[in-house]
């Protein structure tokens, strides 16, 4: 049953690894939407300038609801991958000791 060890050992590299890919990917989030000048000659009308802005702030509203429940998945995730790491690493042990 030793020769197993080196299985138990490539799943916690593999669980702690993607417990840290997780962690680092809850770190990062969409950016927030700029609208930018078309550059055009024309006057643009008040009424679609208002209604640019204001699709702009919920559309960010939204992103940032979006980016919220994205960070606390993937952090969810990764402490359920080091959860699995330990376990791995537990089991490795035990069957080293065994």
């Amino acid at each position: 049953m030793i020769y197993l060890y080196p299985i138990w050992l490539f799943f916690t590299a593999f669980f702690f690894y993607f417990s840290y890919v997780n962690w680092r990917q809850s770190a990062e989030g969409l950016r927030p939407f700029i609208i930018r000048d078309s550059g055009s000659d024309g006057e643009v009308s008040a009424g679609l300038e208002s209604a640019n802005t204001e699709f702009a702030r919920q559309f960010n509203l939204y992103l940032a609801s979006l980016n919220k429940h994205n960070r606390a998945r993937h952090r969810t995730a990764a402490i359920g991958y080091f959860v699995a790491g330990l376990t791995s690493l537990f089991s490795m042990f035990m069957l080293l000791i065994a």
